[in-house]
């Protein structure tokens, strides 16, 4: 997107004189004035400047969970709490630092059985309690993440809640990308104003737009009872596009 402005707008200047004629005459103050910002008062032209780029993830956060029904409430508790424990204890072993681990929630629920009775109503019965322990697991090197998820399923983790990649050195990407966004700019605003016979000035405004994208996630899904034996689950990171956009406002010099 480009815009020109060529008109040249002068900020209104105001002079007021009171001279009063006798005693307690009203003496007249003038207003203040709001002044245009500088690009709104010299010829200018903004042209939006974009670059992008296609990195592959080398980071994986995954999420998985522990959860056990029991009748009893204390016991559903200390059993998950047990088997949420041996689960952290097999991704430490793994090598993964101990401020790569989160937990995210946890969660203890009663769990109802519901059945019709003949008049058609529903029936309640309590059947135990749910313990839930959701952790979060950070791993620098995405070629462990379905390994390491297929093993902790063996040890106890029964959900698998999703995955999310992300990748390393992402502000000098970035850095890389706006100065190319920069130049965009600057090539589109040189291709008009050649044809005019006219030069840019000085750079009156530098408006930058949201970074994009995120860390790109998988949905998550449950996985019911752990699996006799550890299997790697197959992780795909893809690719993922890194965008930028500038705004830059020249001054237009003959």
């Amino acid at each position: 997107m480009s815009s020109f402005r060529f008109s040249l707008l002068l900020a209104p200047l105001a002079f007021i004189a009171a001279l009063p004629l006798g005693i307690g005459a009203p003496v007249a103050h003038a207003q203040p004035q709001p002044y245009p910002s500088l690009k709104d008062s010299v010829p200018s032209i903004a042209t939006t400047g974009v670059a992008s780029t296609d990195v592959v993830p080398d980071m994986a956060t995954i999420s998985i969970g522990v959860d056990t029904e029991r009748p009893n409430a204390a016991d559903a508790a200390r059993e998950n709490a047990r088997a949420a424990q041996a689960v952290v204890v097999e991704i430490k072993a793994q090598g993964i630092e101990a401020r790569d681990i989160k937990t995210v929630s946890i969660t203890l629920s009663p769990v109802y059985d519901e059945t019709s009775e003949p008049n058609g109503r529903a029936k309640r019965t309590l059947r135990g309690y749910n313990a839930h322990n959701s952790l979060s697991v950070r791993i620098k090197d995405i070629i462990k993440a379905g390994a390491l998820a297929g093993q902790l399923m063996d040890k106890g983790a029964n959900s698998f809640e999703g995955i999310e990649f992300d990748f390393s050195q992402k502000e000098a990407k970035y850095d890389s990308l706006r100065g190319d966004a920069v130049r965009d700019a600057l090539r589109k605003a040189n291709s008009y104003v050649n044809g005019l016979g006219i030069k840019l000035g000085r750079v009156l405004e530098i408006a930058t737009e949201p970074a994009g994208p995120g860390p790109a996630g998988m949905s998550s899904r449950m996985l019911g009872a752990a699996p006799r034996a550890a299997a790697a689950i197959p992780v795909e990171p893809g690719v993922q596009t890194l965008r930028t956009e500038v705004q830059v406002t020249w001054e237009l010099a003959q």
